[in-house]
């Protein structure tokens, strides 16, 4: 396995009760992302916005550390790797691009870097979760982690939510949701085909590898069946995959209705590939934004943070 550089983490300033792993896009590491992200003051929803004209809006704005001063912050660094898109030079990333023009181009260079991150981040997520544990809420750990994903690495966190390594690992009871920010889902169309074939398919009984039942959970199955295949992550298996844990994880993507570089369009199609494969999807597009997060979506990320950990 590659060597990821140890992850950049903010300590909470008060008890230790809830943990969010935060992932970085193209071009960035986790130090750096995090320089970025956690200073954003989150914009209040309109309902609880001072009214007068009097009131400076701004001295309501705190940051994510502010409102969440129980949560840990993490922001773990992909492996160095060549990356296509920047002439084969070496960066710090989840996987391989070749064209952001296109991200179906050069998937067979993708994979590499898909099967590694999702190994490494399955056992950091494992390992976040143990850590919950000795801080005190060993049977009360479900859904005190949440996992965000900027741009690749909202891509990267879509594979993980559906590759079924945190479920091998026993680790998907944690996990309280999903936030991607300007993401795409790698393979979406191959996800999709695979998930909603006819019984008998290749991908439609795969009994030694997942467990579950009900005909909500079969797509879900199909799609999880189908990544482990692509991604080699078979090799890994230990015992069978439960994935009634991870179908209920609620998913909130935010995107820039102007973003060059990972068009809305993409974002909405793994939006609607999501909620076919059954999960709870919340979506919003955010006017005149480009490829970058604004204080109106931070705070609707406070929000869902909020809302999974019972902070309303």
């Amino acid at each position: 396995m590659a060597v990821h550089p140890e992850p950049h983490i903010l300590l909470p300033t008060a008890s230790h009760r809830n943990t969010l792993i935060l992932l970085h896009g193209t071009s960035m590491t986790g130090p750096v992302f995090a320089s970025h992200l956690l200073p954003t003051a989150l914009l209040p929803p309109t309902r609880s916005r001072p009214q007068s004209p009097d009131v400076d809006a701004s001295a309501s704005r705190v940051t994510l550390p502010e409102r969440f001063p129980h949560c840990r912050f993490v922001f773990p660094t992909g492996a160095p790797r060549k990356t296509t898109v920047f002439g084969a030079k070496e960066t710090n990333a989840w996987f391989d691009i070749t064209d952001f023009g296109d991200r179906t181009s050069g998937e067979a260079e993708m994979l590499g870097g898909l099967r590694e991150s999702s190994l490494s981040l399955a056992a950091l997520v494992k390992e976040e979760i143990e850590l919950l544990y000795r801080d005190g809420f060993r049977g009360e750990e479900k859904g005190r982690l949440i996992l965000l994903g900027f741009s690749q690495g909202a891509a990267m966190g879509s594979i993980l939510l559906l590759g079924g390594e945190m479920e091998r690992l026993g680790a998907s009871d944690g996990l309280g949701g999903f936030v991607g920010l300007s993401g795409w889902l790698p393979f979406r169309r191959q996800i999709e085909a695979a998930s909603f074939v006819a019984d008998g398919d290749l991908f439609a009984a795969d009994g030694d590898l997942l467990a579950g039942d009900g005909d909500l959970l079969a797509p879900r199955a199909r799609a999880m069946g189908f990544v482990r295949e692509l991604l080699h992550l078979d090799a890994e298996r230990e015992a069978r995959v439960d994935i009634k844990a991870s179908s209920d994880v609620p998913v909130f993507l935010g995107h820039g209705e102007l973003d060059p570089k990972v068009r809305l369009e993409w974002g909405q199609q793994s939006r609607d590939t999501l909620h076919k494969l059954g999960m709870h999807v919340e979506s919003k597009v955010y006017r005149g934004r480009a490829h970058w997060w604004t204080s109106e979506e931070m705070g609707h990320v406070a929000e869902f943070l909020a809302a999974r950990w019972d902070l309303q």
